[in-house]
């Protein structure tokens, strides 16, 4: 069966092994963090690099992944702000 669209999407996201759906949560997170704190991607990515939200957001993995992606970068929020850092 030929699968297009949101079919293709859910089939490719629902075969990728875990380490891969954490590379894709993280890419996720890094471009709605620039739409929505009004930051360039390379700055986010930067910010998330220095603060350790990747590694954060693979600890936390277990959690994260069944909550929406909202829910999880206000999570990534409070953690940047407990470590001090400017961000939306």
């Amino acid at each position: 069966m030929k699968k297009s669209g949101l079919g293709l999407f859910l089939y490719i996201l629902l075969t990728m092994d875990e380490k891969s759906q954490i590379i894709y949560m993280q890419t996720r997170l890094t471009r709605l963090a620039a739409e929505r704190w009004k930051m360039s991607i390379p700055q986010v990515a930067t910010l998330f690099e220095e603060k350790g939200v990747y590694h954060y957001i693979a600890k936390m993995w277990d959690l994260f992944h069944v909550e929406g992606d909202l829910a999880v970068l206000d999570d990534v929020k409070q953690y940047l702000d407990a470590k001090g850092a400017t961000c939306g």
